[in-house]
């Protein structure tokens, strides 16, 4: 007899537990999901995002304001979609932390600086100290903050220079939510 009331108890327990309303019904992993994309700038994964903020940092340290942040974040998109990039032409370059392997002739980073121009690879392969180096470059033209962003890309030695203003759009929203 005992047994029957033990299995009994045990079926009416675990039927009592089952009918338990949960206290969230809240699915963990959309959640989890939901904050990653919160975390993210718009329009960029959690890599992209990581670069985007060191150069919008560098952008407020160097005072080149918000669009001095948009024409390095349009560069960065246009020449690596903000990935950073080591070159088997500069093997220096293999040993800094990178995303992918270019060829393009001797580019190294984010912005696919020239080390025979940007020769410090540790520098070119930092997203701060190169956006730096970029800025850098910018301020050197007279009233960059007055052209568009065609030329200024042709000013500073960029190439796809066609393919920036599309992408003005995406760098402007970045911008904004990292404050600038």
């Amino acid at each position: 007899m005992k047994v029957f009331q033990t299995i009994a108890c045990l079926l009416l327990s675990a039927n009592a537990v089952y009918a338990l309303p949960t206290e969230s019904t809240v699915d963990t992993t959309d959640a989890a999901n939901i904050h990653e994309a919160r975390a993210n700038l718009p329009g960029l994964n959690a890599l992209q995002t990581k670069y985007a903020n060191a150069i919008i940092a560098q952008a407020k340290k160097d005072g080149v304001g918000a669009y001095g942040c948009q024409i390095a974040i349009v560069t960065g998109i246009t020449e690596t979609k903000l990935m950073m990039f080591a070159n088997n032409a500069v093997p220096s370059s293999l040993k800094f932390p990178h995303d992918r392997v270019g060829t393009n002739r001797d580019a190294v980073g984010i912005f696919q600086q020239p080390v025979s121009i940007y020769k410090n690879v540790r520098c070119d392969m930092n997203a701060a100290c190169s956006a730096g180096q970029l800025y850098q470059e910018i301020k050197k033209i007279q009233g960059w903050q007055n052209m568009n962003i065609t030329t200024i890309c042709q000013k500073t030695r960029y190439s796809n220079c066609d393919q920036y203003p599309e992408r003005v759009g995406l760098a402007t929203n970045v911008c904004k939510a990292g404050g600038l």
